[in-house]
């Protein structure tokens, strides 16, 4: 797992808690490879909602998932973020799992 950030400073319980919520993606087990997590903050207003963006790139055999989520608080938008990968995730392995399901069915009817 890679943490990368632009124009912030990434510190020792920030960089716990993506690890946290990038361990959540591993432990699916839907053939993760890699995640790579990056930060980024915009330091014109404190409460502006587009002030903090992270962007999860989660690595697939096949195509790579990607969020980018955007959030007045670093945390929520790492959470976000997490919590809208892992739904792509387990919506991609549904989709693969009833392809290949059909996939088995059309063959085992057609004898």
């Amino acid at each position: 797992m890679i943490v990368e950030s632009k124009r912030l400073k990434i510190t020792e319980a920030l960089r716990a808690f993506v690890e946290e919520q990038a361990d959540k993606l591993l432990k699916l087990g839907k053939g993760v490879t890699g995640v790579r997590v990056h930060l980024e903050t915009i330091a014109k207003k404190t409460n502006d909602p587009q002030a903090n963006t992270v962007t999860f790139r989660v690595a697939i055999p096949g195509k790579d998932v990607v969020v980018t989520k955007t959030a007045e608080n670093m945390y929520t938008a790492i959470s976000s973020a997490a919590d809208s990968a892992i739904r792509q995730l387990r919506k991609r392995y549904e989709k693969r799992r009833t392809l290949r399901r059909s996939k088995n069915g059309e063959v085992g009817s057609g004898e």
